[in-house]
């Protein structure tokens, strides 16, 4: 007797292992992407707590005073990337301007991108800057560069080339959570 594997029994056990390799590869392309949002997400909140840390510390820059809001500015016309910017209006307007000072300019790569950007539920096409001044820890948000104040809240939605999504909120008393988008969704 011959001992050993037959030709359909090994061109069966090949097949097998090439459907749970093929599952095994695909699922961990998902993970890697899905962890790479997250990364993001946890990277736009870091972003907007060191604008919040620079307010309430007051950072001086050499050529200014220690009066200055710092913010984070997101304009839909670049969804790959957003700014931390110096209020050297001293927090009258709480809005990006010409008159403001650049600090960093943050890219967003791997396909990702920033959404949405919703101010209380209301997502639109203005950018949106938050705004943190000394001594308060609190958020001041507007909207299009109008000056004007909204209260609320403001959720950040980045999303996946595969169409996952994870939310950055912030709420006006300055506190900032990351999470999937769940109810109620805002990111779709």
């Amino acid at each position: 007797m011959n001992k050993g594997f037959t030709l359909v029994e090994l061109l069966v056990s090949i097949s097998i292992f090439t459907v749970i390799t093929t599952m095994a590869v695909y699922n961990h392309s998902q993970f890697n992407g899905s962890v790479l949002l997250t990364n993001l997400a946890y990277e736009v909140g870091l972003s907007i707590r060191q604008a919040q840390f620079y307010g309430i510390s007051v950072r001086q820059n050499a050529a200014t005073a220690f009066d200055s809001g710092y913010g984070i500015h997101f304009d839909p016309a670049s969804p790959t990337s957003y700014i931390l910017f110096e209020d050297k209006a001293g927090g009258v307007s709480h809005a990006r301007d010409a008159g403001d000072l650049d600090l960093q300019v943050f890219a967003i790569s791997k396909g990702n991108k920033i959404n949405k950007v919703c101010v209380n539920g209301t997502c639109g096409q203005l950018a949106v800057d938050i705004t943190f001044l000394r001594p308060n820890p609190d958020a001041y948000f507007t909207q299009g560069g109008s000056g004007s104040l909204i209260g609320g809240k403001v959720d950040v939605c980045v999303k996946s080339p595969q169409g996952t999504a994870r939310r950055v909120t912030v709420e006006s008393t300055g506190q900032i959570s990351i999470g999937n988008d769940g109810p109620p969704a805002i990111c779709d």
